[in-house]
């Protein structure tokens, strides 16, 4: 059903029942990936074991299963202590049966290339895929971030094509976009207030391009209570 498209959810850890009924029933609708992190209202930390492994153990139609690693709620700069532990968190989502993960390390407005290559090269040894998340978009120049982090083997970044915290969405980024997609060789992963109403544009835009690119989602397919609400996601991917 997916055409072609590339559907990112992010899920938030719940109540594992609810978990499982939203992964198995938006894989078995055609969503490809899912980012599964708690707290999203803190901006996504580190999920849990056991909601990684009720995540991994519902997926269908060989969707994958990416983990934010992000210990604690604050800017994106990452000290000694929490280098060990996100390196540590890596090892957990990859036992508990994870195929990727997101992270990102910046220091100065700039990719902190020592701790980035640390946990790449962690996630590298457990066969894990690497998405930088939305720390992409504190950076002051993006166009140089994504050589760096193309040079480390990142293999996704997360960007609205917009900065951080400016309250623009992604259809507002797309000049920006457009720039990262003529120069990327990551897969570039839009997110970033994205609606049932915009994601039409952004596959449009994604559509002129030969770069891998992706939407991500997250409020436009839940509805109140948090399930996943089946007619957006045929929406989503719904055939052009």
């Amino acid at each position: 059903m997916s055409n072609g498209k590339i559907l990112e959810v992010c899920l938030n850890e719940s109540h594992l029942k609810q978990l499982a009924n939203n992964i198995s029933s938006a894989s078995q609708l055609g969503v490809k990936r899912f980012e599964l992190c708690c707290n999203l209202h803190l901006g996504g930390l580190t999920p849990s074991v056991s909601a990684i492994e009720c995540a991994v153990k519902n997926l269908k139609n060989n969707a994958e299963l990416l983990v934010m690693i992000r210990p604690y709620n604050d800017q994106f700069e990452v000290d000694s202590q929490c280098h060990k532990i996100m390196r540590e968190q890596i090892k957990y989502a990859a036992e508990s049966g994870a195929h990727g993960v997101v992270f990102g390390a910046i220091k100065h407005q700039q990719v902190d290339e020592d701790i980035t290559h640390s946990l790449v090269n962690t996630a590298k040894y457990f066969n894990l895929t690497v998405t930088f998340h939305r720390a992409f978009d504190t950076l002051e120049s993006p166009i140089k971030a994504l050589d760096s982090l193309t040079a480390l083997n990142v293999d996704r970044i997360l960007t609205s094509g917009t900065p951080w915290q400016s309250g623009h969405n992604a259809v507002d980024g797309q000049t920006q976009l457009n720039t990262l997609l003529v120069h990327a060789k990551p897969e570039i992963v839009i997110g970033g207030g994205i609606t049932l109403d915009s994601a039409p544009t952004l596959w449009q835009l994604i559509n002129h391009h030969s770069a891998k690119a992706s939407l991500h989602v997250h409020s436009c397919v839940h509805n109140s209570i948090g399930d996943i609400d089946i007619d957006a996601i045929c929406s989503l991917l719904k055939k052009d």
